[in-house]
């Protein structure tokens, strides 16, 4: 026997085994395919929260706030709610406050109306509210019980606001119970502040009397649209006119119980211009 036959009889070593094959993984995403998701995932989140804060969250919030006006007087208040874009009707009413003070408001302080929509103020009228007696019987006795009847106040004193700018002495003047006349007065002191007043302060007036409020000009004044007060309830339309830096006295003319404190008519008409503190005049239904 060759080399090469005895080499080819021979039998060779069986071969070792490696090491098994790693075990098949569990069906589903691995961690690397989740990513995109969990990314489209936040995407959609904060997209959410956008679409909440700019759209939801305003579908209930949109006009103008309504500013809080219980406790300020009836001028001050329609000054502050006219100038929001706000028609403002006035209701008075005996309440346990000063004349011109307002005592409730609807909607309340804090809502939110469209421009133009109609606040409703309740404002005293200076006489206080009275409980009429009541009579019990007990045990076959009766018994009335009678509470102070308080008499309405016809007169109070003027308030002075010499020194005050027009807007705030006037609405002092109105919740006093007076009716506010102002006029323009050439004078070097500060344009809309007030110089005169007559009745002078501190005098006893009849309640609704008129008092008259004497408006510096100054030197320089510049022109201002006159706005439309037609169907205003007369404080209201004052205060609109004061607002725009003018001036204004008020009529009286008979008509109609759906007129009484309506302004029917103004002069000059709405949206002509005027000098600053012009006087205008309204016609109001009595």
């Amino acid at each position: 026997m060759s080399y090469d036959e005895t080499q080819a009889t021979q039998k060779l070593p069986p071969p070792q085994a490696g090491p098994p094959p790693p075990p098949p993984e569990p069906p589903g995403f691995v961690l690397q395919d989740a990513w995109p998701w969990l990314a489209l995932l936040g995407i959609l989140a904060v997209a959410g929260l956008l679409v909440w804060l700019f759209v939801l969250r305003d579908r209930n919030d949109k006009g103008p706030v309504v500013p809080a006006v219980v406790g300020l007087h009836q001028q001050q208040a329609i000054s502050e709610l006219t100038g929001r874009g706000f028609n403002v009707k006035v209701v008075r009413a005996p309440a346990n406050r000063p004349a011109g003070i307002v005592i409730s408001q609807i909607p309340g302080g804090g809502t939110r109306l469209d421009s133009g929509q109609t606040v409703t103020l309740h404002v005293s009228n200076g006489h206080p509210v009275t409980v009429a007696p009541t009579t019990t019987t007990t045990a076959g006795r009766t018994t009335t019980r009678s509470s102070t009847q308080t008499v309405p106040v016809t007169t109070a004193p003027v308030p002075d606001v010499v020194g005050q700018d027009d807007v705030s002495g006037a609405g002092q003047v109105e919740a006093a119970g007076f009716v506010a006349e102002t006029s323009p007065v050439t004078t070097s002191g500060t344009p809309g502040s007030i110089v005169q007043e007559d009745p002078a302060a501190g005098t006893d007036e009849k309640i609704g009397s008129v008092v008259r409020l004497g408006v510096a000009v100054g030197s320089n004044r510049p022109s201002a649209s006159v706005p439309n007060v037609v169907g205003q309830k007369a404080p209201a339309a004052r205060a609109a006119l004061l607002g725009a830096k003018l001036t204004v006295r008020t009529e009286y003319k008979k008509g109609p119980a759906k007129s009484v404190g309506v302004v029917l008519s103004q002069s000059p008409s709405a949206g002509s211009s005027a000098p600053a503190y012009s006087q205008v005049t309204i016609v109001v239904g009595s």
